[in-house]
Parts: C-alpha cells; structure tokens; sequence
C-alpha cells in the first residue's frame, strides 16, 4: 500500500493518534484543581474569617463545598456578618 492509493486512511489514521494524545494530555490532574469535601472544618474557616483572613477563609470552604469562587465570596461575607466580624 503506498500512500496515494487510500489517503483517506492516512487521514484518518493521523485525526485518530492526534485524538488519542489530546485524550491523554488533558486528561491528567492540574495542580490548580480543588479537591472538593475535603477535611475542613467550620471551625478552620470561623478562625480564618476571624483572623480577617478573607482569601484563606474563601480557600478553605471551596475545598469543603467544591463550589465556585462567587458562591464561596457570597458565603463567607454572609458567615463574617453572623460573627460580627468586617472583612
């Protein structure tokens, strides 16, 4: 088979490896990930609100929830005015 006989093969062949490489490039864990429900405290969060510790406070609750970064900003205002504390 020499190549100009079936270049569609060719074609496909190349769109297939090129696939299979994306696949496993992207399909390894970033550094920058958020594990969600880890092992974080209301207490740890309480202490880092209290600390006025704004972005640790968010931090650690997105590692608690898993939720995104306006839903944990939006929730840790809310905790630091139940504890009477101005971030």
């Amino acid at each position: 088979m020499d190549g100009t006989a079936y270049p569609w093969v060719w074609a496909a062949l190349t769109f297939v490896a090129g696939f299979q490489l994306a696949r496993a490039i992207y399909r390894r864990d970033s550094p920058h990930t958020t594990h969600p429900l880890q092992e974080v405290s209301d207490g740890d969060i309480d202490a880092a609100i209290r600390a006025k510790q704004t972005i640790e406070a968010i931090k650690l609750y997105r590692q608690r929830t898993g939720c995104d970064l306006k839903e944990a900003r939006q929730a840790i205002q809310t905790r630091a005015g139940q504890l009477d504390v101005t971030l």
